[in-house]
């Protein structure tokens, strides 16, 4: 073989991985996608590379000519979608090596297309918005006639469309979760008289910052809720929590990662105005350092104490970061993670059904004691001599929790202190509480006489206050329990739940007034008391329990700090006879707890 045969193999397998290397260096189109929202149909292309392209817009059609670029055999050269402004997506390739991707429109509608860069899974991407103006205009105007008699709360399900948020190790997406959860909670609240809740994404499609905030300036909302999942590398990390902005930085360095994350989902959701600093304003930021953030914080103790009662908390306290879906300088602002999506159980949690009304039932628990209505006052009853007690108002108290503490009603509250329900409440401010007769109905007014005469009491004071009816009012110290209390004053727990219409798990705050069954109005009974071989009768009182589905003796005599045989003999009972659901029991009043 000479020397110049040998040569031209050479040159042809080099030839050869030159064009193989030109065909690897085109931009691959790797898939097309489509969401629908209220306002604009979106299309988005993904690419290999960052896309060099050119757009020819008419009013029937939108042409996207790539240049050096191909698309795979896969991909369907033409797609009917027949979505709202759109009709058909085709796809043909050029010559010159490139691509177009061809967009018919229906109702000649107007669009908007941009390019997105790379961004942590995301590819790079350029993204087409066909605006719907109709589907705008009917959105604007159900945001218009909201009657302000209402307390408004707007819910935002967090991410969605192409921003699926944390994603679960069985695949649930956290876009998925929350707008079930804040449906849940919408639906709640709508069904409360006086209270209208309204979501700024009621499907699956991504909605920017700019207008989730819009959205709650136009519904003027009374408070705003972004409802999240939380995720972590560490598959172990647990607990629901609870942020308000911070313009200074984060509380924790967790709070800070997190507020990265979301801050974020503007560009992976695919806004173009994704890298936007609305709060750079330095009157805005003044703006942010009013009441509000303070507001933000109370009303988001009350959201996690609420939801502590339903799973465990991450923090025990609220968490602040800068983020940008809460900057609203006018309008208390909260962004709630309803645990961890990354943890297996915690994810099973929040696929459940159960488990999301849950949730939603206590932050709509939550809403109902931070946002109360305004009373209705058309009516007032005859006022009768009551007891004036003062309350110094503590950091995170509210009007509506004062009254709930107290056992009043809100309307004697505001009545009582000459005040309107927007008032503003000041730390260390003392306001008087009715303690009416225990057949007096709430209070609205109070004789002068009576006011002159009380003295104001000391924040935390404690008293008890003596009535007619065989109940007594027992004001609650730091550190009482149920059992304490019921104990202190030799009373069985189930009557202390029953007379105040409680349950075991409700909490109780320092300062509140509970209601203390009167010893001395029990019946008294004779029992029989074996002592070795003679039989005693002893005298004592008791009192009545009717037994609970799935209650025995032995749970009874347990819980209310006696024996089976003293039930037994109390009640004349045999072993062998059975225990029956609503079966009326006596109980030893003298049982310690």
């Amino acid at each position: 073989m000479t020397k110049v045969t040998r040569i031209i193999p050479l040159l042809v397998l080099l030839l050869m991985g030159c064009l193989a290397s030109e065909a690897n260096a085109l931009n691959q189109i790797l898939n097309v996608r489509h969401w629908v929202a209220p306002d604009h149909t979106r299309i988005v292309i993904d690419t290999s590379e960052t896309p060099d392209y050119t757009v020819e817009k008419s009013k029937e059609h939108i042409r996207i000519d790539f240049k050096n670029s191909v698309f795979p055999k896969n991909l369907p050269k033409k797609l009917a979608l027949n979505k709202p402004g759109v009709t058909v997506i085709s796809m043909v390739r050029l010559s010159g090596e490139g691509v177009r991707v061809e967009i018919l429109l229906a109702d000649h509608l107007d669009a908007n297309v941009f390019k997105l860069p790379k961004i942590e899974e995301k590819p790079d991407r350029v993204v087409v918005d066909i605006e719907l103006p109709e589907g705008e205009k009917k959105e604007v105007e159900e945001r218009g006639p909201v009657t302000k008699k209402n307390r408004i709360v707007v819910i935002d399900p967090g991410h969605g469309g192409d921003d699926p948020g944390a994603v679960g190790p069985r695949g649930t997406q956290e876009k998925d979760v929350v707008l079930k959860i804040g449906k849940r909670l919408r639906d709640k609240l709508n069904k409360r008289e006086g209270y209208r809740a309204f979501l700024t994404r009621n499907g699956d499609y991504y909605v920017p910052f700019s207008k989730r905030l819009k959205i709650a300036r136009e519904y003027g909302a009374d408070l705003f809720l972004s409802i999240h999942a939380d995720a972590a590398p560490n598959r172990r990390a647990h607990g629901a929590s609870v942020y308000c902005l911070s313009i200074r930085g984060a509380s924790t360095e967790a709070a800070r990662l997190l507020a990265m994350k979301e801050n974020l989902a503007d560009m992976m959701g695919g806004s173009p105005n994704g890298e936007s600093n609305e709060a750079s304003d330095p009157i805005v930021l003044n703006m942010y350092q009013t009441n509000t953030i303070n507001t933000s914080k109370i009303y988001g103790q009350t959201v996690m104490e609420n939801i502590g009662r339903v799973m465990p908390l991450k923090f025990v306290s609220v968490q602040s970061a800068p983020f940008r879906v809460l900057k609203l300088p006018e309008i208390p602002s909260l962004l709630v993670e309803t645990g961890y999506i990354s943890n297996k159980r915690e994810e099973k949690l929040l696929r459940s059904r159960q488990h999301q009304k849950r949730i939603a039932d206590a932050i709509a628990a939550a809403v109902v004691e931070m946002l109360p209505v305004e009373p209705a006052m058309e009516k007032e009853p005859e006022v009768r001599e009551v007891r004036i007690q003062y309350y110094q108002v503590k950091r995170g108290d509210t009007l509506g929790r004062i009254a709930k503490k107290h056992n009043t009603s809100l309307a004697a509250l505001l009545k009582l202190n000459q005040m309107k329900l927007k008032d503003p409440l000041y730390v260390d401010r003392k306001v008087k509480i009715a303690v009416p007769d225990e057949n007096t109905p709430a209070v609205h007014t109070l004789p002068k006489a009576v006011e002159a005469s009380v003295k104001p009491q000391k924040a935390g004071e404690t008293d008890i206050l003596k009535e007619d009816s065989g109940i007594r009012v027992y004001r609650v110290q730091k550190g009482d329990t149920l059992a304490k209390i019921a104990k202190k004053h030799g009373t069985p727990l189930n009557v202390l739940l029953k007379i105040n219409k409680m349950k075991l798990r409700d909490p109780i705050f320092a300062g509140r007034v509970i209601k203390i069954k009167d010893r001395s109005v029990e019946k008294e009974t004779t029992t029989v008391v074996k002592k070795g071989s003679s039989i005693q009768k002893k005298k004592g009182k008791f009192i009545y329990h009717r037994v609970k589905k799935g209650e025995t003796l032995d749970i009874i005599a347990r819980r209310n700090g006696t024996t089976i045989g003293e039930l037994r003999q109390l009640n004349r009972m045999k072993p062998s006879d059975p225990l029956l659901a609503d079966q009326k029991l006596k109980l030893p009043l003298q049982s310690s707890l």
